[in-house]
Order: C-alpha cells, then sequence, then structure tokens
C-alpha cells in the first residue's frame, strides 16, 4: 500500500467509490413520479425503467472494467469509469425524452462498474485472506447504509430544486471519489503483473470460470435474488407511493 494511505482512509475511500453505486439507484426511487409526468406522461410505468436502464448498464460494463484493469491498471480504469459516471450524469441533466435519459442512464452503469470491479480488485491487490475479508465487510456495511438514506436524500433534492439537480449530486459524489483516488492512492497492480488485453486470453479465462459448477450454481442463483432486488426497487415508489399514498 502506498505509505500515504493508512487502512483506515484506504477502506473509507473504497466506500466512497462503492457508494456511488447505491446513491446512483436508490436516490432516484422518489424522482420517478416527476420523471413520468414529464417525460412519459402516456406510460408512467416506463419512469422504471431509470433503474433498469442503469442496472443493465452496471452488468454489461462489468465484462469491460475487469479485463481493462488487468490490462491497464486499477487506478486509471476507475478514473476513466468516473468520467465516463460523470458524463452520462451530465446528459441526464439535459436529457429532454425518457428515451435520452435511459440512454445516459445506461452509460452512468457502465462507467459505475469501473469502481465496483476494479476497486474490489485493488482490494484484492493490496489484502489476502483475513485482512482482506475484514476490509470488504466494512466497505459492504458501509456500502448497505447508503440505501437507506439516499431515497430521504434524494427527496431532499426534488424539493428544494429538481429531480434533475439528483444526477448533479451524485455527479459531484463522484468527482470527489475519484479526485480523492487519483491524490491519494497509488497504483496497486505493477506492470509486470498486468496482463495482455486479447481475445484468447478472455476466452480461457471464462472457460476457466465457467468450468466450475459451484460457480456457475452461485452465478445463477445470485443473478435470481438481485433480480428480484431489482424488480422490488423498480416498483416500490410506485407501490408505497401512488398504491398506499
Amino acid at each position: 500500500m502506498s505509505p500515504a494511505v493508512s487502512k483506515a482512509e484506504f477502506v473509507a475511500l473504497m466506500a466512497a467509490l462503492y457508494a456511488i453505486l447505491a446513491l446512483s439507484i436508490d436516490a432516484m426511487l422518489p424522482a420517478m413520479p416527476e420523471i413520468a409526468a414529464e417525460l412519459s406522461p402516456d406510460a408512467p410505468n416506463r419512469a422504471q425503467l431509470v433503474v433498469t436502464s442503469f442496472v443493465f448498464g452496471l452488468g454489461f460494463g462489468t465484462f469491460i472494467m475487469g479485463p481493462l484493469s488487468d490490462s491497464f491498471g486499477r487506478k486509471w480504469v476507475i478514473l476513466a469509469g468516473s468520467a465516463l459516471f460523470i458524463l452520462g450524469a451530465a446528459l441526464s441533466f439535459f436529457a429532454t425524452s425518457l428515451e435520452g435519459l435511459l440512454a445516459a442512464r445506461l452509460l452512468q452503469g457502465i462507467g459505475a462498474a469501473a469502481p465496483r470491479v476494479a476497486g474490489t480488485a485493488m482490494v484484492r491487490d493490496l489484502f489476502k485472506g483475513r485482512d482482506m475479508a475484514q476490509v470488504m465487510s466494512v466497505i459492504m456495511t458501509i456500502f448497505m447504509i447508503v440505501p437507506a438514506i439516499a431515497p430521504l436524500l434524494g427527496q431532499s433534492i426534488i424539493a428544494l430544486a429538481s429531480w434533475r439537480a439528483i444526477f448533479m449530486v451524485i455527479a459531484a459524489f463522484s468527482l470527489f471519489g475519484a479526485l480523492w483516488l487519483a491524490i491519494r492512492q497509488a497504483e496497486t497492480l505493477p506492470k509486470e503483473r498486468r496482463q495482455k488485453l486479447s481475445a484468447r486470453h478472455l476466452m480461457a479465462s471464462s472457460r476457466d470460470v465457467l468450468g466450475q459448477p459451484i460457480l456457475r450454481a452461485s452465478i445463477l442463483l445470485q443473478s435470481l435474488i438481485m433480480g428480484g432486488l431489482f424488480a422490488t426497487l423498480s416498483s416500490i415508489q410506485g407501490i408505497f407511493d401512488q398504491g398506499y399514498d
């Protein structure tokens, strides 16, 4: 680990980068009625796609950011992903149609995959065994607290400004995390350990992973669980707000 960064600061930095994902999803939930009224008045339920498109981008981005971080280093991939995320937030702010907003959210999701994937790899580069488990436990604990307060934050922003301002807030948070990483954290993957980016290597790695029955079962089960979770998140605002007032 870089001598300038203590273990506590590193954990706080990673938790901040992870929290961007939760903010990007849960802070948007109170905005769905306003988004529907402005961009999709004839089909209000389509506003739920604001969450779905982000999650789809996040899943797709995972397949991109992982190999890139193995080839070019963790730090710069996270910074590039943060820049993509901020661009998606700006495009979301200025979107004049639901389709444009969904495309911008897809871009945001792809960018948000960088700190999620490369950040986990960065933890793995620096810690092993029990230490790694301890660090990831603290990071994920903080990550799970954010969804509890993100909807309140989103509602507060809407009350003070508009639903579009939520994108500027999460973009500012992403910029803060990126600057913190750029200034304080050194690269954790030395050049001699980086892997050449090639289709052959990616295919071989994929065969190794998918060749493990327990991993295939884990992927299937976790996909079902996360699918149910995000289906609930997409519909929960309408159920509690419109359905039960």
